[in-house]
């Protein structure tokens, strides 16, 4: 697997933890200027990823810590950017659509147990009865459109809400819904679908009136390639011989899950408003941090709002990422300490992601540094124990199997699986059976107990969340 698949993953995040943003311990102690330290941090990461442009904005409270751009938001006007340079968000758009969804439940036009069919009249898939919220928490079973074979990527041509939906509508389910968690853009499209059912206006007008111009995001856009956009940034890809122009996707493709443009700042306003005043209430406040459980008892991490709430190095925190043609991005509230951080980029496919970049000035903030690595080197035994694959438990993210290979007197990780065609990134241990990837530090591999007998599951904490694998016994 590639370290662009890597970059798809980061529409998932991982989510532990309590459900309310109202701070509840006393916060902690942040460093009182550490702005040189994020500036030298931003300008190293787009230099080494590389990115053609970042723009970076930390916040505690109502005050800027750090708010800059670094790198060239258009390489052929030659622009630079700045923090109002406007990025395509990815799947950031999600939490604005789960926000339309949650209006819609508290003016009692949307039942969220009701079947999905009870909005959308002419829906034939098997998905039609699943209720309303599991399309919210990746629960429905759809299939992932995008990440099937058939799919155009990289086309620029304009589809139609039909022709979108015939890509996963009347596919099978992969499992009953409610029972498990597999992401899919699927689900949030049909969400679009049903703001537009019962509002009687396509999204897009929808999401300007009643969302983004009530929260005064005045630079927050349905990303349309035709409409004329102030300091908009252009996307782009890696290539062997440099940055190439990323498709201009049809904003039909993405459409509810992931068809916004934005800025650091307003996207920081949107945190503010929502998360950090509730200026939308209780009611809408409370759907939007609701989590599932399984029908075992375990609690879905994945929260209906389209936010992952976990514990990062012993601080709560509220994140989503976006990735899309040419762009990633990543936003994250720390409720406890009263700080967030939005990070915005035009590209992906690159290391460290914008969740890497979010982690390492957290660390500054919090004064929380990585660990040393460790000293002394892995024995055979060791070594032999942990080699083989490992598949994903019950949260699938796109990344099903992993494998471990020997190399190099260590260990290092094939995604995909120890036969697959792809490099092995070598793992540098850290301390006892707990290991970075040598491309991102901040990509964790932390293996079990029993990891010495050879029964060694899994955990890896990587696009900002911590997912389980299991070892096969192949």
């Amino acid at each position: 697997m590639s370290i662009r698949t890597l970059a798809l993953a980061a529409t998932i995040l991982g989510l532990t933890g309590c459900a309310s943003a109202a701070p509840d311990t006393p916060p902690a102690i942040v460093q009182v200027s550490p702005a040189a330290d994020i500036a030298a941090l931003v300008s190293k990461a787009q230099q080494a990823a590389p990115y053609p442009a970042i723009a970076v904005s930390v916040r505690k409270g109502d005050e800027v810590i750090y708010e800059g751009a670094v790198g060239i938001a258009d390489l052929e006007q030659d622009t630079s950017a700045t923090p109002e340079t406007v990025f395509a968000i990815g799947s950031i758009t999600k939490s604005f659509t789960s926000i339309a969804i949650s209006q819609q439940v508290a003016a009692g036009k949307v039942d969220l147990d009701a079947p999905v069919g009870t909005y959308l009249k002419d829906y034939a898939g098997p998905a039609k009865d699943a209720p309303v919220w599991t399309l919210m928490n990746h629960t429905s079973g759809l299939i992932n459109f995008n990440s099937q074979p058939d799919f155009p990527s990289g086309s620029r041509r304009e589809f139609t809400r039909r022709e979108m939906r015939d890509m996963f509508e009347t596919h099978d389910l992969m499992f009953p819904s409610g029972s498990a968690f597999s992401y899919s853009n699927s689900g949030t499209y049909l969400l679009g679908l049903i703001v537009e059912a019962v509002s009687g206006q396509t999204y897009d007008q929808y999401l300007t009136e009643n969302v983004l111009s009530p929260l005064g995001l005045e630079h927050t856009y349905y990303n349309l390639p035709s409409r004329v956009i102030p300091h908009r940034a252009e996307g782009y890809t890696v290539t062997e011989d440099g940055y190439g122009n990323a498709p201009l996707l049809d904003p039909l493709v993405p459409f509810s899950a992931g068809s916004l443009a934005s800025t650091v700042e307003d996207i920081q306003h949107y945190l503010d408003a929502v998360h950090r005043k509730n200026l939308l209430g209780d009611g809408i406040r409370d759907t939007l941090y609701t989590q599932k459980p399984f029908p075992d008892g375990e609690t879905n991490p994945y929260a209906l709002g389209a936010l992952v709430i976990r514990t990062w190095e012993g601080h709560r925190k509220i994140a989503h990422a976006g990735d899309i043609d040419g762009f990633s991005a990543y936003m994250a509230y720390y409720p406890d300490e009263d700080v967030s951080i939005v990070v915005l980029a035009n590209t992906r496919e690159v290391s460290p992601t914008p969740v890497g970049i979010e982690q390492k000035i957290a660390r500054i903030l919090f004064d929380t540094p990585r660990p040393s690595n460790a000293a002394g080197p892995l024995t055979e035994s060791q070594i032999t124990a942990l080699v083989g694959n490992y598949d994903i438990g019950s949260m699938r993210i796109g990344l099903d199997r992993v494998g471990i290979v020997a190399q190099d007197g260590g260990i290092a990780v094939r995604f995909g699986g120890t036969a697959a065609p792809t490099d092995a990134i070598p793992l540098v241990l850290i301390s006892d059976m707990t290991f970075y990837a040598a491309h991102d530090d901040e990509m964790v591999f932390s293996f079990g107990a029993g990891a010495k007998d050879g029964a060694a599951d899994l955990t890896v904490d990587y696009t900002g969340g911590v997912f389980a694998f299991s070892k096969t016994e192949e």
